[in-house]
């Protein structure tokens, strides 16, 4: 054989080394997160533990709520059976879906055009306007932002790094008047210590609460006026890389949404038309809507 024909050869095997060693760093011929999920029937979803979002059956401890029956709906057509939720603060879903601790966040985010920045969403699944917990009888007649905003005494509670603190800044509720917890349980403690007047978070969420232990001596602030603040719709957020995990799920999302089975679901968590999504509601739109 002669020395060029050597020569060529070595350079190819160099071309096929560097390849395969490409393919294995992340390189352009490496997995993605779809096809890995396909491939190991698993996926790893990160919840906050929030009714009805997602959170854990204290009887029998497994994931359940709105996001949880919706991705195992969604994924069950494609072979994915195993779905492994995990459960952190709500401030951590995000940052835990970029360090790659989840392949999705199922857990209430609504679509913001801050967000969006960050993180891929799927079509909304759920229209959540905010909505306020209040003690029996309403004592501090809170019907709405502008009732907050007036009165220096009205103390609100809201979940860190929920989009009703934003809401409630816009309307004129001033940042000291307002008291951000980690959970819905501290939330909820604060209110019945009488330290917050108002516990505000998205509807769905007061609806799961209300219609569960814990709700005795609360009611729901009803009619509660947002003023200009815009409706959220709640969707899954993935990475902005897994472009093909999200169209997956969007095809299957919208499969789902035809049938009976969506709508049991919706049913089972008390859900109606206030929460359905409007025809023609689309996550792009919602990323790039003016504040």
């Amino acid at each position: 054989m002669g020395g060029s024909a050597v020569t060529r050869m070595g350079l190819l095997g160099m071309v096929a080394a560097v390849l395969m060693s490409w393919s294995g760093t992340g390189g352009a011929l490496a997995e993605t997160t779809k096809e890995r999920i396909l491939r190991e029937g698993k996926i790893v979803i990160g919840i906050h533990n929030r009714s009805p979002w997602g959170f854990r059956d204290e009887k029998t401890g497994e994931a359940t709520g709105w996001h949880p029956d919706i991705l195992r709906a969604a994924f069950a057509d494609l072979g994915v059976k195993n779905l492994e939720f995990q459960v952190t603060e709500f401030g951590a879903l995000i940052p835990g879906l970029l360090a790659g601790r989840f392949d999705a966040v199922a857990s209430g985010l609504a679509i913001t055009p801050a967000r969006c920045k960050q993180v891929a969403f799927g079509e909304p699944d759920l229209q959540a306007p905010d909505a306020a917990i209040v003690l029996a009888g309403n004592p501090k007649n809170i019907h709405g932002y502008a009732d907050i905003a007036r009165d220096e005494n009205i103390i609100m509670g809201a979940g860190r790094g929920s989009v009703v603190t934003t809401n409630a800044k816009a309307a004129g509720v001033p940042e000291a008047r307002m008291l951000l917890f980690p959970d819905i349980e501290s939330n909820l403690s604060a209110l019945h210590a009488g330290r917050i007047d108002a516990a505000l978070m998205a509807s769905p969420t007061v609806i799961g609460l209300l219609a569960g232990q814990g709700a005795n001596g609360l009611e729901r602030a009803t009619p509660f006026d947002v003023g200009k603040a815009h409706t959220n719709f709640a969707a899954i957020a993935f990475r902005k890389e897994d472009v093909d995990l999200r169209a997956t799920y969007d095809e299957q999302l919208a499969k789902l949404k035809k049938t009976d089975t969506f709508a049991a679901i919706m049913k089972k968590y008390g859900f109606g038309a206030p929460e359905a999504v409007p025809s023609g509601i689309t996550a792009a739109e919602l990323c790039n809507r003016a504040p």
